[in-house]
């Protein structure tokens, strides 16, 4: 643009950014560990975290699933429910097994993450440790 004030001087206009209006920040960074009840008769141990508020969600970016087991247990993760659209991660090798997400796995608001050892001696007990990125909706 040029200026009026003096015809051989070019003026840039610089953008100027948006106010924020909703949207998520990176307010936490989770580092925790749950522990499943021992495994029954059918083999199974389960852990299941809290459901997450509608303005929460993770970014899960490593994870450790760990077993007592003396047997050859399988862990999956789902995603709110145990049904295979609910699947999103899983390990063969569910006495020790280590996932790493470098862009995340997402567990979105309202969801929760259910982890679920199959396999396993009667007794058997679970562990799974994550690492994540927690937002918030502004």
């Amino acid at each position: 643009m040029v200026d009026e004030g003096d015809p051989g001087r070019m003026t840039v206009l610089l953008p100027q950014p948006l106010p924020v209006s909703g949207g998520w920040t990176l307010v936490d960074w989770l580092d925790t560990s749950a522990t499943s009840d021992p495994a029954g008769a059918d083999g199974i141990a389960t852990i299941t975290f809290d459901q997450l508020d509608t303005a929460t969600r993770w970014q899960l970016t490593h994870m450790v699933a760990f077993c007592t087991s003396s047997a050859a247990p399988q862990m999956r993760l789902y995603l709110s429910y145990i049904a295979p659209a609910g699947l999103r991660d899983g390990t063969n090798t569910g006495v020790f097994d280590v996932a790493d997400w470098p862009m995340g796995l997402m567990v979105p608001p309202s969801a929760q993450l259910i982890a679920r050892w199959t396999g396993c001696n009667a007794g058997d007990v679970a562990t799974l440790t994550l690492q994540a990125n927690v937002f918030r909706r502004q």
